[in-house]
């Protein structure tokens, strides 16, 4: 995770959400959407680098989950209320 850019004090959240989306799998893909890698990008071509790549996959994630919810906390809030992010 640090390797990605991601602050050690989100790297629970981070945990939780890979968890939950590939068992930490970088090889983990969705059959059905076709989503790929650790963080389960969507599609997978969106990951600069490699979406199977462990290090491209979380350093995409980092950026996706800022942007979209402000922070790995509010990544991890919505996922919890959602089951999905």
């Amino acid at each position: 995770m640090a390797a990605a850019g991601i602050a050690e004090s989100d790297w629970s959240y981070v945990d939780f959400i890979a968890q939950k989306e590939s068992g930490w799998n970088p090889n983990a893909t969705n059959p059905s959407s076709g989503a790929c890698g650790l963080i389960q990008a969507l599609p997978c071509s969106k990951v600069p680098g490699s979406g199977y790549n462990p290090v491209d996959n979380l350093r995409w994630a980092n950026g996706y989950a800022t942007d979209r919810y402000g922070s790995w906390a509010g990544a991890y809030e919505f996922w919890t209320a959602n089951h999905w992010w």
